[in-house]
């Protein structure tokens, strides 16, 4: 390494060349492919704003139920604080492989699923792991914004069905002979609520025996299926299919972070090599989070989804006066149209402190906005009126924006 003499002045072109200790300098060319999520950007406005409407971020306003909270307080003062193997403790493993057994149909053994801080990391432990710079992914559009965002750091070429998609859709692809390494999609959806029905998975697995690509099915949002349409990928094409899920979003322990995966056992080398990455990032989930999952994983939120489902009604209701969007059949979103480009009616709505996710971050669509409705249900009205205000004065008056 050579040595900088004392006191040294750098000329101008050496300065141009980056040899001044500036931050800039030395940015790798990858982390110019990612910036900051349009949600985060959101959720730290609303910290700012004055008494803001806050209808974007994708967190449950109900509390974690109490038995889960117990068992956290317990295992912090049992002194199961430390650090665990890798992939997680084994009896939270074995919990989640009768749960995906009793409750979804498929069977993963305990050595073939990793506990992650959340599903976050675990895309990106998997992204790292499987995609190589030019491989070819299919989205489910919409989309999860970390899906794009992460699949483009690795340099990935990214390819685009529509949500309401049909056999004619699977078929253009086919013809096409496109590569696939992996398809990629969230059930219920984040950020339309729509679930992918058996019929709809069906063509994906058709689409990915033909094609050799994984199937990646994100289904963090399961237990909020307020029609009874849920039905897991694994459980229609078990050798095919990665299964990511959480406890985030149904018990409401977004802050705990745990997230798992799991795979058969022809793709278990997949998961051994995301333990192996995650040793060397993540390191493990936090102990008494895995603890308290084990009692989340038997612990029923049947009130929570109820009430969120009750919101999910007068979402429709009220929406319905002013625009149209996909039916939500789970999640806690609603995706409704717009009548100009979404970062101009987030603007627009910011102004009148309301909060809002622009649809572009989520598709190739930027016609409309991603609203969520895990908050009470006098904010949702009081939002929603806002919402279907500002619609109707951009339809009658678009040059005043």
């Amino acid at each position: 390494m050579t040595k900088l003499p004392k006191n040294a002045v750098f000329p101008e072109e050496e300065r141009k060349r980056g040899f001044m200790l500036e931050g800039s300098s030395f940015l790798s060319d990858n982390i110019h492919k990612i910036d900051t999520s349009e949600i985060r950007r959101v959720f730290d406005l609303a910290q700012r704003l004055e008494n803001p409407i806050n209808l974007s971020i994708g967190q449950s306003d109900l509390p974690v139920p109490l038995p889960v909270q117990e068992e956290l307080i317990k295992a912090i003062r049992d002194g199961k604080t430390g650090y665990t193997p890798t992939a997680g403790i084994l009896p939270l493993r074995e919990a989640i492989a009768h749960k995906w057994q009793t409750q979804n149909g498929f069977a993963v053994s305990p050595e073939n699923i990793l506990v992650s801080a959340g599903v976050a990391p675990l895309l990106f432990l998997l992204f790292e792991t499987i995609i190589n710079p030019q491989d070819h992914v299919l989205l489910i559009d919409p989309y999860f914004l970390i899906y794009p965002a992460l699949l483009k750091y690795r340099g990935a070429r990214l390819h685009f069905l529509r949500e309401d998609f049909d056999s004619d859709d699977i078929e253009r692809l086919l013809e096409q002979k496109i590569p696939l390494k992996a398809i990629v999609f969230s059930t219920p959806s984040n950020p339309t609520g729509r679930i992918l029905e058996k019929e709809k998975l069906s063509l994906l697995i058709k689409l990915a025996d033909k094609t050799g690509a994984l199937l990646v099915s994100d289904e963090i949002y399961e237990v909020f299926d307020y029609d009874k349409k849920f039905v897991s990928t694994a459980s229609l094409y078990p050798t095919g299919t990665l299964t990511l899920s959480g406890l985030s979003k149904s018990h409401s322990m977004t802050g705990l972070r745990i997230g798992y995966i799991g795979a058969p056992e022809n793709l278990a080398p997949i998961v051994r090599k995301m333990a192996t990455l995650q040793q060397y990032t993540v390191v493990c989930a936090p102990q008494p989070s895995q603890w308290a999952a084990i009692v989340a994983l038997s612990t029923p939120v049947s009130e929570g989804v109820a009430r969120m489902g009750r919101r999910r009604d007068l979402c429709q209701r009220l929406l319905k006066q002013c625009t149209s969007f996909p039916s939500p059949d789970g999640a806690f979103y609603i995706y409704p149209e717009i009548p100009v480009d979404s970062s101009i009616f987030v603007e627009e709505a910011i102004h009148r402190r309301l909060l809002l996710v622009p649809g572009y971050i989520f598709s190739q669509n930027r016609y409309h906005v991603r609203i969520s409705y895990a908050q009470r249900e006098d904010v949702l009205e009081e939002g929603l009126q806002i919402f279907c205000d500002l619609v109707r004065q951009l339809r009658e008056e678009p040059s005043k924006v």
